[in-house]
């Protein structure tokens, strides 16, 4: 088995995996490989597209048979307010014939060192299989709320601000993207998205039948935006959507209630440290439903970065070890020191650790997607005193706001 990375005459072989692992209609499929591969360069449709050359595939001997594939967005991020590179795992496929045989497996066995040298902090992915993605060192990280809400239910609430559509003609991306990277600031893993992640803005919404709406308030700031689709059911689906505070809220509310003539629920999703249940006047009777869904799984690609950079409680010295089957540079016991205004201070020791972690643990924790408890966190042992290790791994904002 040959690992490497994509030529140009190999991206509609990409393509053609991706459509057939995930089941949709591959646009240009009549096209010859070069012209294929000119125009996706030439006119990108998303960062993968942008970030071509950065796509792994697995081939067989010979080097002319594409087993699998999948590619690695360079994303700008958000890291305990620090802008760091993260490696956005997607378009994971391979051909049917050639699933379980490892080459996937090898894929990442290549990917995770050249993420490391290439300078990138974290690596985040979606899975198919929790379990499948641990071998490589991620681990569950953010979650999302989705509110599944009868119009019907909602108050009137009259917003004191205004709607405005996006048009090809009317385009709101600049408006779009500053609420957004509003939000991005305040939750680790959001990605600081450029004038590629936007270009859904533009689309004509009478052709897709998706419908982009920004909300300004009573000033004319921008404070939400929401992009709505009806469902078969008649069920609004906010695919996107964006607010930064109650105000944002009650005016994406406002604009929902607007569609109960025709529509007898929205769904919303937002982040699960958002809590808008005393906007809402009813609960029984299924007005409002809650479900908390997994949104990924995060990895560490460079832990003494990743310890130089995280944001500590207080002041103090936490030696810690870590195992990682995949990255050798981050293998051994880091001592890292911290204190209120100043950098952190990271070394490698030969010195006891207060804690041990597997990389999958270490990721989870140093990112802030859950509390450090090692009687449920199987790939972690404390060796020294538990709130020492609470002031390094401790709960943060996380909200991943990018599918890919």
């Amino acid at each position: 088995m040959i690992i490497r990375k994509i030529r140009k005459d190999e991206l509609k072989r990409c393509a053609q995996l991706s459509a057939l692992a995930f089941e949709y209609p591959l646009e240009g499929a009549e096209k010859p490989p070069e012209a294929f591969a000119r125009e996706l360069i030439e006119r990108p449709g998303d960062a993968s597209d942008v970030h071509w050359d950065s796509r792994w595939a697995a081939f067989e001997d010979d080097d002319s048979t594409m087993m699998a594939t999948f590619c690695v967005i360079p994303w700008r991020a958000n890291f305990d307010g620090r802008e760091v590179v993260m490696g956005g795992i997607g378009g994971v496929a391979s051909l049917p014939q050639y699933r379980r045989g490892g080459a996937i497996r090898r894929c990442f066995e290549a990917a995770l060192p050249d993420m490391y040298e290439r300078g990138m902090t974290l690596s985040y992915l979606y899975p198919f299989s929790n379990a499948f993605y641990r071998k490589f060192g991620y681990e569950i990280a953010c979650d999302e709320a989705r509110w599944r809400v009868k119009l019907a239910g909602l108050p009137g609430l009259d917003a004191p601000g205004h709607w405005e559509m996006s048009e090809p003609d009317h385009d709101l991306k600049a408006d779009i993207r500053a609420i957004d990277m509003a939000r991005a600031c305040r939750y680790n893993c959001s990605i600081f998205g450029g004038d590629t992640e936007y270009l859904w803005t533009a689309a004509d919404p009478f052709v897709k039948r998706e419908y982009a709406h920004v909300y300004y308030d009573a000033e004319g700031r921008p404070g939400a935006y929401a992009v709505i689709r009806a469902t078969p059911g008649q069920e609004l689906v906010c695919r996107r959507c964006c607010f930064n505070d109650r105000a944002g809220l009650e005016g994406l509310l406002a604009l929902l209630k607007r569609y109960a003539a025709d529509h007898s629920h929205a769904v919303i999703s937002m982040p699960v440290d958002v809590d808008p249940r005393a906007i809402f006047p009813e609960f029984s009777f299924g007005t409002v439903e809650r479900t908390i869904v997994q949104r990924g799984m995060v990895r560490v690609v460079n832990v003494e970065r990743a310890l130089s950079l995280a944001r500590m409680k207080g002041e103090g010295a936490l030696r810690v070890a870590v195992t990682d089957e995949q990255i050798p540079e981050n293998c051994g016991t880091f001592e890292v020191r911290f204190a209120p205004g100043m950098e952190n201070a990271v070394r490698r020791t030969d010195d006891k650790a207060d804690a041990e972690l597997t990389i999958q643990d270490f990721s989870r924790l140093l990112a802030g997607c859950c509390e450090f408890d090692p009687q449920w966190l199987p790939g972690v042992k404390l060796n020294g005193d538990i709130e020492l290790a609470r002031q390094v791994f401790y709960p943060k904002p996380n909200f991943v706001n990018e599918r890919f």
